[in-house]
């Protein structure tokens, strides 16, 4: 599902038309960034992703200096004058001369439904992203990334360390089920997607373990599955790894950790629904 494009986005405190994109050009230095998902005109997890906003500022030395209520009144405000019901809106922080702010619709391409009951084509690359705890525009990453999935025809590349271990994927968080085990890669070596953590939840509440380890790239044809998760993917199964082929979307874990993620969902759009800021 492609999305339409938008008309208006937030430099800082001012609503700008969409006519007027010099100061996409003008950013200078770092910048970091989120992306969230808007469902049904409702930003999901918007406290998780603005506390994850912070934090990479921080972590940078550029601390955001907007507060959250005023973030969540600008969201809300940009849902309603672009008349958005489903689509990716994203955050850049860029600290040029007193801080830049821009809150903006993305084009967005969801995966069609049948991937969620067939699953998708993944491949293999070598590479390993830097600061991966941090979300830090790169425009060279993103480059590499976006060429070696076209290359392999790939929905998603799963990235190899120099070690040779498994880790995550180029715009997502990799899950592992292997011998009825569920495992993923350990939180300091990754990016701490939001999907990734309401998975984790919903595991706790299921009263299962997770094991946070990587997995050797050469051990990939003893898994009995795997799923990425991520803002636009939400919980996806993998079918392929290159020739590998997988039964994940047989998978009792997978397809139960799926269900409870729509359900999840579906609680947090009807929770804030009544709560939107005009």
């Amino acid at each position: 599902m492609e999305t339409v494009e938008q008309t208006s986005y937030f430099l800082n405190d001012q609503q700008m038309s969409t006519k007027e994109l010099e100061v996409f050009q003008q950013l200078e230095g770092k910048s970091v960034y989120e992306v969230i998902r808007v469902q049904q005109s409702i930003p999901l997890f918007l406290e998780d992703h603005l506390e994850r906003l912070k934090s990479s500022a921080a972590s940078v030395g550029m601390p955001l200096t907007v507060s959250d209520d005023i973030l969540w009144q600008r969201i809300y405000r940009l849902i309603s004058l672009n008349d958005v019901e489903n689509q990716n809106i994203k955050i850049i922080w860029n600290q040029k001369k007193e801080g830049v702010l821009l809150i903006f619709f993305t084009k967005s391409v969801y995966p069609p439904k049948e991937s969620y009951v067939s699953g998708i084509h993944t491949s293999l690359l070598k590479l390993e992203r830097q600061d991966p705890t941090i979300k830090l525009q790169r425009a060279d990453y993103q480059q590499t990334v976006l060429k070696a999935r076209e290359k392999k025809n790939a929905y998603e590349v799963l990235l190899v360390d120099q070690s040779d271990y498994v880790t995550e994927g180029s715009r997502s968080n990799l899950f592992i089920v292997k011998n009825g085990q569920l495992y993923t890669s350990p939180a300091k070596n990754v990016l701490l997607g939001i999907v990734r953590k309401k998975v984790l939840e919903i595991c706790r509440t299921q009263g299962w373990k997770v094991i946070e380890e990587h997995l050797p790239a050469a051990q990939l044809d003893e898994i009995d599955g795997a799923f990425i998760t991520g803002t636009g993917n939400n919980v996806l199964p993998i079918h392929t790894i290159d020739e590998l082929v997988l039964r994940s979307t047989e998978d009792p874990i997978v397809l139960t950790l799926m269900q409870k993620f729509d359900d999840l969902v579906t609680r947090y759009i009807h929770k804030h629904t009544s709560n939107q800021f005009h």
